[in-house]
């Protein structure tokens, strides 16, 4: 886990199980430790660290990061603040405080650090996981070692030079220091993008690759060696935790070489990580292809067959909104609508101002980009009409004071409802909020009905409801306008 870095898929251990055993290593070196139970298998890694003459706290490993970050709940242990420092995280901006490095220690050796180190709370990760993790100890303590990760014995050792046996370690990666951040040159998890990858071991799926299409590989030949079951990411060139555990992992950093010995094929047992999942319906395939690919006339085509078929009227609707996409008419706000309309779904209206935290705002859609192929209203059933809004999100509505109620519901999209962080749904008329859900995880909804007599602003925004932002793929379901037939607003 990099602080300034977006995962579109993230996962935290459901248990800590880490101890140190009773050998003994070169001298100056921590002995072996034990891994994690799942560590490489969708959990992060972790290891027991101590700061000064403290308990032991949790520690994530991330050869991703630059810095080691204690919790802010540790600065008792820290000493006098030396100074601040910015950090962003998805697009936000914080100001953490900076101190002097205090000792840590693994397994009662004294580790060598950096510098400084800066705090950072790690209360929304912990609230996550399932438990507290208190740090993360990165390459500028890292980079002083040679670790070797041994996921098949539940193994991460410190090696001396004596300890390297080149022959015996698999293929040797040149490592070269970028930004302080250790990168390789190599044949690409996918076909024809080969290139740079940063090592991160904070990243827990398979890695990530910059403007990748897709998300989920089969099978890939790497290197001359096959793989299966990789999930990538598209936020920037990683090589990433799951990845690096289907191996023997020996990372010299003080002579700037990885070894990977490859033990597993696939995904090592136990793996929690799954691709995104989305509700497939067979006969709104070619309708949605057609709609990828911008063809109006075959899309057209696709409805007409799909209107004759026996599909749901609820299927029918969903491609007849899929259709309109294309044909990028004018919409009407809901105060320029005919008195005669008495039913008017905001996916068929104009809002004022539409803002996203995510791609961008969309209506009766979702938008298409590399983490998500289809382009539905997926939220554990399918919706017709609705908008995307990835928090924090705004949509505002003139009504011009002409409806009298709002009726829908608001949920997470299925393929990220595992992964989101949780959000909050609010609902403001003319600048005074009428409604706010509770925070939404999970497969959870809310439902709204608001009095809206009179109201010429509408507003609906989500917030997020932890600082961190992943996964927050919120949606409005079928949020609709109505007025009674007789009504003289």
């Amino acid at each position: 886990m990099r602080i300034n870095a977006l995962i579109g898929l993230i996962a935290f251990v459901s248990s800590l199980t880490v101890r140190c055993s009773a050998a003994t290593n070169s001298p100056g070196l921590p002995a072996e430790v034990n891994l994690n139970p799942g560590a490489g298998r969708g959990d992060m890694l972790i290891v027991p660290v101590r700061i000064g003459s403290g308990e032991e706290v949790a520690f994530i490993v991330d050869t991703g990061s630059s810095g080691t970050l204690p919790d802010e709940r540790l600065q008792p242990m820290l000493g006098d603040r030396v100074g601040t420092m910015s950090m962003q995280s998805w697009g936000k901006t914080s100001t953490h405080a900076v101190y002097a490095a205090p000792p840590l220690y693994l397994g009662g050796v004294r580790l060598l650090t950096g510098r400084n180190v800066a705090t950072y709370d790690f209360g929304p990760d912990s609230e996550h996981s399932g438990f507290r993790i208190e740090g993360m100890l990165s390459i500028d303590c890292l980079r002083n070692y040679c670790i070797q990760l041994d996921f098949k014995d539940e193994k991460m050792r410190f090696l001396s030079p004596k300890q390297v046996n080149a022959a015996a370690l698999g293929k040797a990666f040149p490592i070269e220091f970028r930004g302080g951040r250790p990168w390789i040159v190599h044949d690409g998890l996918v076909a024809g993008k080969a290139g740079r990858s940063l090592i991160d071991s904070g990243y827990v799926t398979d890695g990530a690759i910059k403007g990748l299409s897709g998300s989920y590989f089969p099978e890939r030949l790497w290197e001359g060696q096959q793989y299966t079951n990789l999930v990538l990411g598209n936020g920037g060139n990683v090589l990433g935790l799951r990845f690096l555990a289907r191996h023997l992992v020996t990372l010299d950093f003080p002579r700037r070489t990885l070894y990977l010995r490859q033990r597993s094929i696939g995904p090592l047992s136990g793996d929690t990580i799954p691709f995104l999942r989305t509700t497939r319906v067979d006969a709104l395939e070619p309708l949605i292809k057609a709609v990828l690919q911008q063809d109006a006339e075959g899309a057209q085509a696709s409805l007409a067959a799909l209107e004759k078929s026996n599909a749901s009227e609820l299927i029918k609707g969903i491609g007849a909104k899929l259709r309109a996409v294309l044909e990028h008419r004018p919409k009407p706000t809901p105060a320029s609508v005919p008195r005669d309309v008495t039913d008017l779904a905001l996916g068929d209206a104009q809002a004022s101002l539409a803002q996203v935290g995510w791609l961008e705002p969309a209506a009766n859609r979702v938008p298409v980009s590399n983490e998500m192929q289809s382009p539905l209203l997926d939220s554990g059933r399918l919706y017709a009409t609705g908008l995307y809004a990835h928090s924090p999100s705004r949509y505002v509505f003139d009504l011009g004071g002409k409806w009298q109620h709002l009726r829908g519901e608001a949920g997470l999209h299925t393929a990220f409802q595992p992964y989101a962080f949780g959000v909050v749904f609010v609902i403001k008329a003319d600048g005074k909020e009428v409604f706010r859900s509770a925070t939404i995880r999970g497969a959870a909804k809310a439902s709204y009905a608001i009095d809206v007599t009179g109201v010429q602003t509408l507003e609906l925004d989500v917030e997020q409801a932890v600082s961190r932002n992943g996964g927050n793929w919120a949606l409005w379901l079928d949020p609709t306008l109505s007025r009674d037939a007789t009504s003289k607003l």
